[in-house]
């Protein structure tokens, strides 16, 4: 009995949960991974751009393509809208995509490219690189459909309403989160005027508490106000379909929320 005791002992030792962890600790480790990286170059922007890719699981097997959405400020964003999107392809019903992120290669590129020319930018020569270079490379590449679809915050906000404005025909669907509108729009603007019938905008502003002077952030709000009042009173003639609403965080942290209620609305999945 003392030897089968012992026997025993050794053996539930041996092939205890603990050690049986601890083996599997030992096994090769798998990386996880969300998407890559390529570096294109723009002789429109004359400089290299990297770029993001994430593709949904399953890709390579589908018969059918697939929307795309762009994500801007890639390179502390692209992580976050995957996450997000990934998460609601099990918890809703909306769509699987391709989503295409696109780093800035300095902060001073930032502003050029977002911002038109009413905020000192040259956000036109970005939309230049877009419909003519990126879009035709990443159509080629894969499995897309005709449905676009654009993601900004702050600056990158900005830029968001800016194509809306003036190239709607290069997205259907648009997130705009934390903008500053003061320069976004004039009473003499056409861009609200023309036929939106077949666009989606999610149009986000937050409390501003974070890296902003008062006077600062009470102008955005203001400035925002007056482009909402914009949207409301053309909305019977360009039927425009939106939802403004407000994020009750600060001006970083709002891109987390706006993103995943503004995937939500221009997908068409139970928003209040």
């Amino acid at each position: 009995m003392k030897i089968s005791t012992i026997v025993l002992g050794v053996c539930l030792f041996c092939f205890s949960p603990k050690m049986m962890f601890a083996q599997n600790m030992k096994s090769e480790s798998v990386p996880i991974e969300i998407g890559k990286l390529i570096t294109i170059h723009s002789n429109i922007l004359n400089e290299e751009r990297q770029i993001y890719i994430s593709l949904p699981n399953g890709y390579d097997t589908l018969s059918s393509n697939l929307p795309v959405i762009y994500v801007l400020d890639a390179e502390y964003r692209f992580g976050i809208a995957q996450s997000i999107h990934a998460y609601f392809g099990i918890t809703t019903r909306i769509p699987q995509a391709i989503l295409i992120g696109i780093a800035n290669p300095n902060p001073d590129a930032r502003k050029r490219d977002y911002l038109p020319k009413s905020y000192d930018g040259e956000a036109q020569n970005f939309t230049q690189f877009l419909s003519e270079e990126l879009f035709p490379f990443i159509e080629k590449e894969f499995k897309t459909s005709d449905r676009r679809f654009l993601v900004g915050h702050s600056n990158g906000g900005v830029f968001v309403v800016y194509t809306l404005l003036n190239n709607p025909i290069l997205f259907e669907g648009y997130v705009a989160i934390d903008p500053s509108l003061k320069y976004i729009y004039n009473e003499g603007d056409l861009g609200l005027e023309q036929d939106l019938s077949d666009k989606n905008l999610y149009l986000a502003s937050s409390d501003l508490a974070y890296g902003y002077l008062e006077d600062v952030a009470a102008d955005m709000q203001a400035d925002f106000a007056i482009f909402k009042n914009h949207l409301y009173q053309t909305r019977e003639r360009n039927h425009l379909k939106f939802k403004v609403e407000h994020i009750n965080d600060d001006h970083g942290n709002s891109y987390i929320s706006g993103l995943s209620r503004g995937l939500r609305y221009i997908f068409d999945w139970r928003i209040e």
